[in-house]
């Protein structure tokens, strides 16, 4: 591999992560709007839902984001579960 292909290699690499990071940032903004919480409760909960449900975080944001824009479809069942039970924790 040439210098050229591993600097690509790398460039979309970093990109993919940078998306990942933008879903991510964007789910958390979603459920602080939603729910009125923080920034750090929202990124526990979704951190917090990825664990429990045994989901990768960028398919939990994806997720959220998902059910944020579209008010029609609703989280599959581990998610919507984990992060109903995360909101009773942290919200009054």
């Amino acid at each position: 591999m040439n210098c050229a292909e591993q600097c690509g290699d790398e460039t979309g690499r970093l990109l993919g992560a940078d998306s990942a990071q933008d879903v991510i940032d964007r789910a958390q903004g979603a459920l602080m709007a939603a729910h009125g919480c923080t920034a750090q409760v929202a990124a526990g909960i979704l951190t917090g839902v990825a664990r429990s449900s045994g989901t990768q975080l960028r398919a939990v944001a994806e997720t959220v984001l998902a059910v944020a824009e579209s008010h029609s479809q609703s989280p599959p069942e581990a998610i919507r579960a984990a992060i109903t039970c995360a909101l009773r924790n942290v919200l009054p």
